[in-house]
């Protein structure tokens, strides 16, 4: 049985697809022990002659759905079907992992058991650094290296900035009603016979951006899991042409459908209090301390 098994959502970003791919291969962790599962959305690039560049390197395999719109849980629940590592790793295109990230996800399964889900750390998800600057910090350095240039340069995890989640509140999210609200689908770990065993997957019902981690981070806290924050399972996320939330702020319709989406989780969950108060009042910095309160 393979210890780790990655899932990764694609819809086209090819090249991404090879950083991502190229990262998971330089793992401290054998790749004997790993699987990756590569979750094609409809793309219209040739996402399974990528995956044929590297089968004689690692077991991966190719999935395929048809593209119906934006579907990353729909592709991302195909993974979390077809994985057969102990820990599933979801990572998005694009995420680019330091050498002992997968061994620092093992390390934590093994030391927390089957109920944990561990947050992986995102250098360069925050909402102020510069796009360009960190691309030229990944495209000149190893990860590893990346990774200690951006820690020194405060290109952190947009949930550990001053004024966010784990600055606020601490890294013990044991001790947060609601740590789901810091599960973030760019890269974290599950157990993988949990989620079988609890038939715990991504809802299909988003269709756009935004809000589907989170309710699948619900789930999961229902079923009694534990989060915890994985500093030292650290990456990069290469940065796309615009940050989401900078559209957020800039493109109505869809701000509006992340306010849709919130709203749905809400009446999902009608008798969760911190839902309610999440669903109204947003999850900004400011907000934080009112919701996991």
């Amino acid at each position: 049985m393979k210890k780790i098994s990655i899932i990764i959502p694609v819809y086209n970003k090819v090249e991404e697809l090879r950083i991502t791919i190229a990262s998971i291969l330089n793992q401290t962790l054998p790749i004997a022990d790993l699987e990756i599962i590569v979750a094609d959305d409809g793309s219209s690039e040739d996402i399974k002659a990528v995956t044929e560049e590297y089968t004689n390197h690692v077991l991966i395999k190719y999935l395929w759905q048809k593209d119906d719109g934006f579907r990353p849980g729909a592709a991302r629940n195909m993974g979390i079907y077809a994985a057969e590592g102990e820990v599933s790793v979801f990572l998005d295109c694009g995420v680019i992992l330091t050498t002992n990230c997968l061994e620092e996800h093992y390390r934590l399964y093994q030391q927390y058991g089957e109920k944990l889900v561990v947050l992986g750390y995102i250098y360069g998800c925050d909402t102020y650094s510069d796009l360009e600057e960190i691309r030229v910090i990944i495209d000149g350095h190893t990860p590893d290296e990346a990774a200690d240039i951006m820690e020194e340069n405060k290109m952190l995890d947009g949930r550990d900035c001053e004024g966010c989640y784990w600055q606020v509140l601490g890294d013990d999210l044991t001790k947060w009603p609601a740590p789901w609200v810091a599960l973030w689908g760019g890269h974290f770990s599950a157990s993988t016979r949990f989620l079988h065993d609890n038939n715990i997957c991504f809802d299909e019902h988003f269709k756009t951006w935004g809000c589907e981690d989170n309710e699948l981070g619900i789930q999961l806290e229902n079923a009694g899991c534990i989060f915890v924050v994985g500093r030292k399972a650290r990456a990069i996320h290469y940065p796309a042409k615009e940050r989401s939330y900078d559209i957020l702020h800039t493109n109505k319709t869809f701000r509006n459908n992340y306010k849709n989406n919130r709203q749905y989780i809400a009446k999902k969950y009608p008798n969760n209090k911190t839902v309610q108060i999440w669903a109204a009042q947003g999850d900004h910095a400011a907000n934080v301390p009112q919701i996991v309160r």
